[in-house]
């Protein structure tokens, strides 16, 4: 990096038109981490050893919290939520109320 440097036009437009590429692949990574740590919040909290030790609910209730929180960027196609079907069930959502403040 020079001392005064002077705008690219072909890096800038390389740049433009790779764009949406790059943001497929961050959303992409980004929809994983989320999904895989709600499924393993999910999955952990069914487990014999969590129930045992009085944390399975609270485990299944984060990962629900959690899901219905990044919900909202979903429905914006920013992220892609792949979650356990019995997380979605309507008993278990239902149990849950999210408000939004306008400021």
């Amino acid at each position: 990096m020079g001392l005064i440097d002077f705008p690219d036009p072909v890096a800038m437009f390389e740049g433009g038109k790779t764009a949406g590429l790059e943001r497929e692949i961050v959303n992409s990574l980004v929809s994983a981490a989320y999904s895989a740590w709600i499924t393993a919040m999910w999955r952990s909290g069914a487990a014999k050893w969590a129930l045992w030790a009085g944390e399975g609910q609270a485990m299944k209730d984060a990962a629900t919290a959690t899901y219905l929180s990044l919900r909202e960027l979903e429905q914006k196609n920013f992220l892609t939520l792949t979650v356990p079907s019995d997380l979605l069930a309507p008993d278990n959502l239902s149990r849950f109320q999210t408000e939004q403040k306008i400021k």
